[in-house]
């Protein structure tokens, strides 16, 4: 059976809210669907602000947080952290 997982992005400052979400066996599948968009979406927010970090936050079908990913570990450009 198929359940709904919704991916949130936030930093403590801002919040994107994913009102649509995605359809998955599990949360890994989930995951492993959403790999490519995460690795995306690190490039496009640019250099990891260690005062305020980028966050996936994947909630379930209830609203349920099931899960933080640091959206940094997936970045592919070797970026070196800025402060303030």
């Amino acid at each position: 059976m198929l359940r709904r997982f919704y991916f949130d992005v936030g930093n403590g400052r801002a919040t994107i809210r994913d009102e649509e979400g995605v359809e998955a066996e599990d949360l890994e599948q989930a995951l492993a669907d959403a790999r490519g968009v995460i690795g995306e979406m690190a490039d496009d927010l640019g250099t990891i602000d260690l005062d305020n970090p980028w966050t996936l936050v994947v909630r379930d079908e209830t609203g349920l947080a099931v899960a933080h990913v640091p959206i940094g570990l997936f970045s592919s450009s070797r970026r070196m952290p800025r402060r303030g």
